[in-house]
């Protein structure tokens, strides 16, 4: 092989391997994708965010776990699990929207009105469950040298079939 043939076919396989990388969370596009519902994604050279959603009809079909384990397997560690009742999420919203509320680049259920919440709408209500991740992408808070890597969530419905994941990531 000549020279410039090797050097293409090595851009080829390191492009190829890195490909998780290059779009955060992106590999949730593949998942299941005939129950998407949902899928916003603005990814920038600065910061981007993602939120999909997934409306399952059938629970022996898919199950909530399927969606831990599938983000463990990409490099996701699970950090914490959190349940909020109805009278907890019905308080989340953002222009008389329901959101899911993400304060400083954290989960905050506190925090409401930030114009960053328009970007992660809340397809479903009720009680729910929250896994958070850390992702290996970083958040950089605004004004400041803070960083964040827990920014990775998934959030699932008490009934299994309802699920959203939420990523934000860079400045």
């Amino acid at each position: 092989m000549t020279s410039i043939r090797l050097f293409l076919l090595f851009l080829f396989l390191t492009g190829g391997v890195g490909c998780n990388k290059t779009t955060p969370a992106g590999f949730w596009n593949n998942f299941n994708s005939r129950y998407i519902k949902n899928n916003l994604s603005d990814q920038g050279p600065y910061g981007g965010h993602r939120a999909i959603y997934w409306d399952i009809e059938n629970t022996s079909t898919l199950n909530a776990e399927d969606f831990i384990e599938f983000a463990i397997k990409k490099g996701w560690t699970l950090i914490d699990i959190s349940e909020y009742d109805s009278t907890q999420t019905n308080q989340w919203t953002y222009d008389k929207q329901q959101i899911f509320p993400i304060s400083n680049f954290v989960f905050d259920d506190e925090k409401k009105g930030l114009s960053i919440h328009k970007y992660l709408p809340r397809w479903f209500e009720g009680r729910l469950k929250l896994y958070r991740f850390k992702t290996g992408w970083i958040t950089i808070e605004p004004g400041t040298d803070s960083s964040f890597d827990k920014n990775g969530f998934v959030l699932i419905n008490d009934k299994k079939n309802k699920i959203a994941v939420y990523h934000w990531w860079g400045e």
